[in-house]
C-alpha cells in the first residue's frame, strides 16, 4: 500500500498500479485497481476503483465529479458528487451525501444519514426541472465559475439550486425582453421547452433534408399551439427523424411525457 499527499491536502491510502492525472479543469483524478480510502478532505475530478471499493472516512469532506467503483462506495463523512456508479452505496449514520445521479444496484442509508439528490438519469433530472420551470426561475442563478466546497451540516440545497439555475437559463433561452406576441400562444412549460430545443436543432444545420422538414413541422405545431394535432401525430413525426440529436431526443421525451404521462 502507498500513502500519497494529494490536492487540497487530501491523504489517500492506495495500492500499487494507481493512475493519477490532472483533468482539463485542473482537478486531480485517481484510478486505482484496488480499494481506495480517503482520510482527509479534497476536491477531485474522478475517483475510480476498478476492482474494489471506495471508502470516505468519518469527518472527511469529498467533492468529485464522478465516483466509480466495482464494489461498494462507503461514506462515513461527506460526499458531494455529480454521479456515483457502484454496485452498492452505503451511507453510515454520520454520512452526508449530495449526489445528483446515482447508478447503483443497492442503497443502504443509516438512520442518521442524509441523502440529497439521487436521480436515476440526466433525462429524469431534465424532465423534473422542465415541469417546474416557473419555480426554477424564482431560484437564484449561481455563476458556474464560482466554486465553493460545502461543509458538513451546511446548506443542503446549494448543489440542487446551482443545477436548477442552469436549467432555468436553458428554459429561458429566448432572452429577456421578448414580447408575448413573439412567444406565440401559451403552451405548457414542457411543450415550450421542447419548442426551444427543436428550434435550436434547426439552427444547428446538422439535420438532413427530410429530418429538417419534420422538425420544422413539429416547431410549427408548437408555435401555433396546435396541441391536438401534436398529440395525435408526435409519435409518427419523431419516428421519421433519422439520427436524432440530443436536443431532438429530449424534445421527444418532453412531448411524450406531457401527453402520455
Amino acid at each position: 500500500m502507498t500513502r500519497i499527499e494529494a490536492a487540497e491536502s487530501a491523504t489517500m491510502i492506495i495500492p500499487r498500479g494507481t493512475e493519477i492525472a490532472v483533468d482539463a479543469h485542473g482537478q486531480l483524478s485517481i484510478r486505482t485497481p484496488g480499494n481506495l480510502v480517503l482520510q482527509n478532505s479534497g476536491a477531485f475530478g474522478t475517483l475510480e476503483s476498478v476492482h474494489g471499493s471506495i471508502r470516505i472516512e468519518r469527518g472527511v469532506e469529498i467533492e468529485a465529479a464522478t465516483v466509480r467503483c466495482a464494489e461498494a462506495c462507503y461514506v462515513q463523512g461527506s460526499l458531494t458528487a455529480w454521479k456515483v456508479i457502484a454496485r452498492a452505496l452505503h451511507l453510515e449514520d454520520t454520512a452526508r451525501a449530495h449526489i445528483v445521479l446515482q447508478e447503483t444496484e443497492r442503497l443502504d442509508v443509516g438512520r442518521g444519514a442524509r441523502l440529497v439528490g439521487n436521480f436515476a438519469s440526466e433525462d429524469e433530472l431534465f424532465v423534473l426541472f422542465s415541469r417546474f420551470a416557473d419555480q426554477v426561475r424564482s431560484l437564484p442563478i449561481y455563476s458556474s465559475r464560482r466554486r465553493s466546497r460545502p461543509a458538513a451540516g451546511g446548506d443542503d440545497g446549494e448543489l440542487v439550486r446551482s443545477i436548477a439555475g442552469r436549467a432555468a437559463a436553458e428554459v429561458d433561452l429566448e432572452g429577456e425582453g421578448e414580447s408575448d406576441e413573439a412567444a406565440g400562444p401559451e403552451l405548457a412549460e414542457p411543450l415550450r421547452f421542447a419548442r426551444t430545443l427543436l428550434e435550436r436543432e434547426l439552427a444547428a444545420a446538422e439535420l438532413n433534408r427530410t429530418s429538417r422538414r419534420v422538425v420544422q413541422e413539429l416547431v410549427n405545431l408548437l408555435v401555433e399551439a396546435d396541441v391536438e394535432t401534436l398529440r395525435s401525430t408526435h409519435r409518427t413525426l419523431f419516428a421519421k427523424i433519422s439520427d436524432p440529436g440530443d436536443g431532438v431526443r429530449k424534445a421527444e421525451w418532453l412531448i411524450r411525457d406531457h401527453f402520455e404521462g
